[in-house]
């Protein structure tokens, strides 16, 4: 059930790219929409990477300056 609700929210997600893509076909030149199609691919290569990225588990400091102002007291 969870594969659904994510293939649902990629959907409404792509919805307005797909609609404005399709305006560019029918209305504009080769050009133009083939640069649309080339930021868009742009935009969900960022997105792929993005979700394979791992976080980073780091441990909270105290900045520097926090540190000086503790020693002064």
């Amino acid at each position: 059930m969870k594969k659904v609700w994510y293939a649902v929210a990629i959907l409404v997600f792509a919805y307005p790219f797909l609609a404005v893509g399709y305006k560019l076909i029918i209305e504009e030149s080769f050009t133009t929409w083939g640069l649309y199609f080339l930021i868009l691919a742009g935009l969900v290569t960022g997105i792929v990477l993005a979700l394979r990225s791992k976080p980073v588990d780091t441990k909270p400091s105290k900045p520097a300056w926090e540190e000086a102002l503790n020693q002064r007291q």
